[in-house]
């Protein structure tokens, strides 16, 4: 069922042309990185690759990606009635969560980490900077995975989950998080760069974070789980007010 679910979703949201406009959204940092590299820079491989593989792909595609996909896996099927279908099998709501989220994860992460990669090849490829986006590649995928549940659990907590999500993105963690001390904990990009810090070993160095690795891994986790059960949570309350 879970598998039914998956395919019939992804198709759905793939058909949607807020997702197009992501998927050519995402283009921007390869663009850029080509530039870069065209431009002869001769800087430090390893800080411009860090730098803007952080300015370019995990303060906006990576986040954007995630609000889109995450909202639209199911949040959107419950705005537009496409999901009562549904919810009125005796499907366990764990299970449609699951599903949805394997979507929505899949498309953020996939999206993202290709971005990372290729991107970062451009600029730091053969001038010393692999480690350190092969690092940024994982840290994305954890990264994209803890966005996708976050936003997916907020598509079903309010029906204006675009609206706050970049909110969150633009405001929270993209001003106040780099701004008032203690505010990282609650910063997915600042978990997303810890953990590709811990990854790039001495590389590392070049990636500006505030947050420590093993805590960030740890709210990672807290975060992920949290979602979910709220996700699951807050879908079974659907049910009950859908059909009373």
């Amino acid at each position: 069922m879970i598998r039914a679910i998956v395919e019939v979703t992804a198709r759905g949201v793939l058909g949607r042309r807020r997702s197009l406009v992501v998927v050519l959204f995402a283009a921007l940092p390869v663009l850029v990185a080509l530039v870069v590299r065209v431009g002869g820079s001769t800087g430090d491989a390893v800080s411009l690759s860090a730098d803007l593989l952080d300015l370019l792909v995990v303060r906006t595609v990576l986040p954007l990606a995630a609000l889109v996909f995450g909202t639209a896996v199911l949040g959107s099927e419950l705005d537009d009635g496409t999901a009562i279908h549904l919810l009125v099998k005796p499907v366990e709501r764990w299970r449609i969560v699951l599903a949805k989220l394997v979507v929505a994860a899949a498309l953020t992460v996939g999206l993202a980490a290709l971005v990372t990669l290729v991107a970062g090849l451009v600029v730091g490829g053969g001038r010393g900077a692999e480690r350190l986006v092969l690092a940024s590649t994982v840290a994305v995928a954890v990264g994209g995975l803890v966005y996708a549940a976050l936003f997916l659990a907020l598509s079903l907590v309010t029906s204006r989950a675009l609206i706050v999500g970049l909110g969150y993105v633009l405001v929270w963690e993209g001003a106040v998080g780099g701004l008032l001390e203690g505010t990282q904990a609650f910063s997915v990009r600042q978990y997303t760069l810890a953990i590709a810090r811990l990854l790039a070993g001495d590389d590392g160095q070049a990636i500006i974070v505030s947050l420590d690795p093993p805590t960030a891994i740890v709210l990672s986790a807290i975060v992920l789980a949290g979602a979910f059960a709220l996700a699951v949570r807050r879908l079974a309350t659907y049910e009950v007010h859908g059909t009373a």
